[in-house]
């Protein structure tokens, strides 16, 4: 939840901390700068138009959230899979952490189990660590994908699972 009050001035050098009688009686306000429209149901803005690229087994839609080092902060971008597309096995140099928002979808690292990601999970690869992220065949999903340690390189693809194997996976439920 973000606190703003419009008429609160502070002290004049800026350092006065906010007290708890003051908190408490400030009134709580619904954020209203995300819209939830029937066409758009998701925790995030989706984007407008779906990508195809031959690293992902269909379209996905990709936003950017926080860009690639503002600030110095790690990118942030909101990607939403359709039913059962999945990406290519790759590495991030940097690493790269997952965090389920919608639908159900899948994480696997290279020699181990897949993961079944419901939202709220989160989802760990280290740096230069083989994985893949997609959603499930009954539906959307979508997560935030954040590249961890900015500015220590690129993302390196290699083949996708096959189809054989995705239709192996087990379902969420």
């Amino acid at each position: 939840m973000v606190v703003y009050d419009a008429g609160y001035s502070g002290a004049s050098d800026g350092e006065e901390p906010v007290t708890d009688v003051y908190y408490a009686s400030l009134e709580a306000e619904e954020y209203a700068g995300h819209n939830i429209t029937t066409d758009n149901a998701f925790m995030f803005q989706r984007a407008s138009q779906p990508v195809t690229m031959q690293t992902f087994s269909g379209p996905v839609y990709l936003s950017d959230i926080i860009g690639e080092n503002v600030a110095g902060a790690p990118g942030m971008h909101y990607v939403v899979f359709e039913p059962g597309v999945i990406n290519n096995w790759h590495t991030h140099e940097g690493g790269q952490i997952l965090i389920a928002t919608d639908g159900i979808g899948y994480h696997q690292i290279e020699g181990e189990p897949v993961e079944i990601l419901y939202p709220g999970d989160v989802a760990f690869c280290p740096p230069g660590v083989k994985h893949w992220h997609g959603g499930s065949a009954e539906t959307e999903f979508a997560h935030i994908a954040i590249n961890t340690n900015p500015g220590s390189g690129g993302v390196e693809w290699f083949d996708r699972i096959s189809e054989e194997e995705y239709n192996k996976l087990p379902a969420g439920k």
